[in-house]
Order: C-alpha cells, then structure tokens, then sequence
C-alpha cells in the first residue's frame, strides 16, 4: 500500500508540474496586477485539464500514464463526466492556503490506510494499476 500511494502521489507532482505550474506561469505574466485571478484560472485550466484527460484518455492524465495507473469509472452507470468533475474539483482543495497542506497530509495518510484518496470517495472512483501498460488513446 505504500508504494501505491507514493506512485499516485508522484503522478499527481507530474500533473501538477507539466500543467498547473506553466498556467500559473502564463497567467501571471498577463494578469500581472491581478495575481489572486491568475491563481484561480490556472486552477480552472488545471481541473478542466483533469477532466477532459479521465474522461477522454481512458481515465489517464499525463501523470497516469507514466505511473501506469487509471482512474476506473465502470462502476458509474451514468453521469461519468459529472462524478469525474466532482473527483477533479475536489482536489482544489489542496490549493487553498490555510487547510491544503494538512489536507494533503490528511489525505495521503487515508490512502495508506484504504488505498483510497479522497478525491476517490467523492467522485466515486478507483484508481488502478493499468494492466496493459501505457495506454493514453483520445
């Protein structure tokens, strides 16, 4: 269970780093007096991101793909775009100043437990190991 949370968490810092850094980059650069708004359009670029990748790429993102992992949906009969939306708009709350660190904490130390992060339980979800390998196919 401990190297499982670890791959998922680097596949998250992979997520984080090849989109979220650059957006907030970009739009720092071009809303050079507004930073609080570039820091929440880089959010909605990084979720949307999120998004179309589980919905779009078999459940993988870029950081996915790497690790070998996916996020199942099958057990969602309908409103698979809805739930993968309420999964990726969870994990905004560990970009929010005062509770995202411990938040962070909190949920890699559920995922020790179950082997299941938060933002799993909301959008209920599983992340797996890919058993084909690397599969990223629009």
């Amino acid at each position: 269970m401990k190297r499982y949370t670890i791959v998922r968490a680097l596949a998250a810092v992979i997520d984080v780093i090849i989109i979220y850094v650059p957006s907030v980059v970009l739009f720092n650069t071009f809303l050079v007096h507004q930073i609080r708004y570039a820091d929440l359009m880089a959010q909605a670029v990084f979720v949307l991101y999120n998004i179309v990748a589980v919905t779009g790429f078999h459940g993988q993102t870029i950081g996915k793909y790497f690790a070998r992992l996916r996020v199942d949906t099958s057990q969602l009969m309908s409103q698979r775009t809805f739930f993968a939306g309420m999964r990726e708009v969870a994990k905004l709350l560990y970009f929010t100043p005062i509770i995202g660190v411990p938040l962070i904490g909190i949920n890699l130390l559920v995922c020790l437990v179950t082997g299941k992060m938060l933002e799993d339980y909301i959008g209920q979800t599983a992340v797996v190991i890919n058993p084909n390998g690397r599969v990223i196919k629009p």
